[in-house]
């Protein structure tokens, strides 16, 4: 089972128009609600591809329509109760697939709130079942700072491994608990591991240095997402890339959570990256074969969830046919 945490779930509404105009007014059709927030996209896109996933998150209101709407889409949850409204996470998609998104801070959340959410956690890890946590996406106002490697810590001490797709002080004071796997994007890690020039250089090559930064500090392996030119890892001895040839026209919007889903289905049973589970025999780690496998898939997975008009979902059938696509290479960073 994998368990997905989301710190700062939100209301995702997406509006559909056929050409967005900036200072103009637009007519939209019927709006698309449902519960969002990186976190629960990626248990969207997990049961969407079959895996057992339950999904913890702090909600405000409205609770209700939250869990209805998780229901409605089979993914198992635990939603903590918040205070005050969740935060609106609007998306303003194009027809060409372009989606412009106007994300809202969300509010602060009182101590006692996360008390519960690590509470929720550990009990949701006493499953013997449990192998995996994600931990995905922003933090409310006021968070403290080291929340997430308080979460890191309590799955560590049930044995589960821990996937992390959050990104600035957060991050860095969670590699102190070693996680198994970060994911930044490339923004989001040069701002981590303090190299704002990377942002600007071109290449696959920056996006390489910055993965193998966050190994350096703490990460066992560091998969950072680069848009087209894909993702590049680095893990031990291992660097590569990743990438789509031909990159696909759509909604990025629930791209990287799709890819968080895929890297912690392969920490479950089963995965190409059973090594790297607390508890695996001393000495192992996965090797370039078994890494490229698993970014081969993390690829096609991101990519299929751009190709649906909202994020948290992929197709299987998307996923198979993009696999045999997807491009690997051995690199230096």
């Amino acid at each position: 089972m994998i368990i997905t945490v989301t710190p700062n779930p939100a209301l995702d509404i997406t509006y559909r128009v056929g050409h967005l105009v900036p200072g103009e007014s637009h007519r939209v059709g019927n709006p698309v609600e449902r519960a969002g927030g990186k976190g629960l996209n990626t248990a969207g896109t997990l049961a969407a591809m079959g895996h057992d996933v339950l999904a913890i998150a702090a909600v405000g209101e409205p609770v209700r329509s939250f869990a209805a709407d998780l229901t409605s889409r089979g993914i198992r949850h635990l939603l903590v109760p918040g205070t005050g409204a969740t935060r609106r996470s609007v998306a303003v998609v194009d027809s060409s697939g372009a989606a412009t998104l106007f994300n809202e801070a969300g509010a602060a959340v009182p101590d006692h709130v996360w008390d519960e959410l690590l509470g929720a956690l550990a009990r949701a890890c006493t499953n013997p079942s449990a192998r995996v946590l994600t931990v995905s996406g922003s933090l409310p106002p006021d968070t403290p700072p080291d929340l997430v490697r308080r979460l890191v810590v309590v799955a560590h001490r049930a044995g589960l491994a821990v996937v992390l797709d959050i990104s600035g002080p957060a991050l860095v004071r969670a590699l102190e608990a070693r996680p198994e796997i970060v994911k930044p994007n490339r923004s989001e890690a040069a701002t981590t591991v303090g190299d704002p020039a990377a942002v600007a250089a071109s290449g696959p090559e920056p996006a390489g240095a910055l993965a193998r930064a966050l190994t350096t500090g703490g990460a066992r392996a560091a998969v950072v997402s680069d848009g087209r030119a894909g993702l590049s890892l680095a893990a031990g001895p291992v660097n590569l890339r990743a990438w789509l040839p031909t990159p696909l026209k759509g909604n990025a919007t629930g791209a990287g959570d799709a890819l968080t889903a895929a890297l912690a289905a392969d920490l479950d049973r089963g995965g190409f990256l059973q090594a790297l589970v607390p508890g695996a025999p001393p000495g192992e780690a996965p090797g370039a074969e078994a890494w490229a496998a698993a970014l081969r898939r993390a690829v096609a997975w991101s990519a299929a969830a751009v190709l649906q008009p909202v994020a948290g979902t992929i197709d299987p059938a998307d996923v198979e046919r993009l696999l045999p696509t997807v491009e690997i290479e051995e690199t230096t960073a």
